[in-house]
């Protein structure tokens, strides 16, 4: 049976607001797990092909990878780039845009996967309070000895592998997150799966209470919410809208002075104050506005624990990669990634990222867009440079993973490989 999304959604991607659409896939059993404490949230993302070629986020090789992932208790995200199935925009030429789509999916994953975890596991206290306890707080107790890192897994089939590659370190996107200026697309992400995270943790409880309420206190709606099929093919939630009052988000889509304050506050929340605090323009109102902007920011911030921010172990996932001649971004050193907040930084070469974590490549030796020999030189160079970068060649395998078979051998890789992570 195919996977069911546990919500289909929009969010707004933090290069322009352009609207994508999402999924949020939940692996079986997923809730009351954590309820009990069983196992800690684990996300992945699954980006599409190029979608002027029909790629979308419904291709089968990114259900199939989906399904693996849901497998082995993972919690899957994926979405449609710019131009693709629903979402709003056009494919761009350069992908400066998509990587940023695939950022916002990224920063979305990290935020309601942590929620989930503080929800679950903080039962008791309070849904909005940050995740940090007193003692936390006050530094006494590192929140890294409390919690173990997020895991995270990122992947991407054709042009989402070319995508991947080029993508900022997680640390990197986890600081574009910060701060969350109200109204930004940014803060409508965080505050997305903050709701999501709550919606799921709402349900799970109120199932719990119904398992042990007696027949007397059942209703018939009750009673079919606990039979055992439904609880398990379930049906997707569809969220529209956004999270943000929409003269708030308005404001921010007007105002290049917003984009602004994000690029250059990235590091640290007391620049964010220092540049409103100089800014142009020092009318009353206008001075009343930027401090409310300033707390609600702080606000947001605060509720989804943000400054805590979580650690986090990556891997990367890379399926049919798209290599010479068509393209040099799998290719160390490679051109450039493109940086939102200007300067060079650690990421600044495509391939360098992917090759610090571990990575898994699967390719077919029947690729019809790049020859297997050269496919299997790239993996060979990647790694002689990491010893955690494998690959896998499957034997008569093509572009679209059609052949007989080659599907399923494709899963079997995968799943085999994932269960080394845990």
């Amino acid at each position: 049976m195919a996977a069911e999304p546990a919500y289909t959604f929009t969010l707004p991607s933090i290069a322009d607001d352009t609207t994508l659409e999402c999924r949020i896939y939940h692996p079986h059993g997923h809730d009351e797990n954590l309820l009990r404490r069983n196992s800690t949230p684990k996300g992945a993302v699954v980006a599409h092909p190029y979608a002027p070629l029909g790629g979308c986020y419904d291709d089968p090789v990114v259900m199939a990878v989906t399904e693996t992932l849901l497998e082995r208790g993972y919690i899957v995200a994926t979405f449609n780039f710019r131009g693709a199935g629903g979402s709003d925009g056009k494919t761009s030429w350069t992908g400066r845009s998509e990587i940023d789509d695939y950022v916002s999916v990224v920063g979305f994953v990290i935020h309601y996967s942590q929620q989930l975890r503080h929800l679950f596991e903080d039962d008791s206290s309070d849904v909005l309070s940050p995740i940090m306890s007193a003692d936390e707080r006050n530094g006494n107790v590192p929140a890294s000895a409390r919690k173990k890192p997020l895991s995270l897994l990122l992947g991407g089939y054709s042009y989402g592998s070319l995508i991947l590659a080029r993508i900022p370190s997680v640390r990197t996107i986890q600081q574009r997150f910060e701060p969350a200026v109200v109204g930004t697309a940014v803060a409508e992400i965080i505050l997305r799966a903050r709701t999501l995270a709550q919606q799921t943790y709402q349900a799970a409880k109120d199932t719990e209470e119904l398992k042990y309420a007696s027949p007397e206190e059942l209703s018939p709606t009750d009673a079919t919410s606990l039979s055992p099929t439904k609880r398990t093919i379930g049906s997707p939630v569809t969220l529209g809208g956004e999270e943000t009052d929409s003269s708030d988000r308005r404001r921010s889509r007007d105002s290049r002075r917003s984009v602004d304050i994000i690029r250059k506050s990235v590091d640290i929340p007391r620049r964010m104050k220092a540049h409103m605090r100089h800014s142009s323009g020092s009318g009353k109102q206008r001075h009343r506005q930027r401090s409310s902007d300033e707390v609600t920011a702080h606000q947001i911030s605060s509720n989804v624990g943000m400054e805590s921010m979580p650690a986090v172990e990556v891997h990367y996932l890379i399926i049919s990669p798209v290599v010479l001649p068509f393209s040099t971004a799998l290719c160390p050193p490679g051109p450039p990634v493109p940086q939102p907040f200007g300067g060079k930084t650690a990421d600044s070469h495509a391939g360098a990222v992917f090759l610090k974590h571990p990575t898994l490549a699967i390719f077919g030796t029947k690729d019809g867009f790049t020859p297997v020999r050269r496919l299997r030189a790239w993996a060979e160079r990647q790694s002689s440079q990491a010893a955690n970068f494998e690959w896998e060649p499957i034997a008569g395998a093509g572009h679209f993973w059609h052949e007989e078979g080659v599907m399923r051998t494709l899963q079997e890789k995968v799943g085999k490989w994932v269960a080394t992570l845990s």
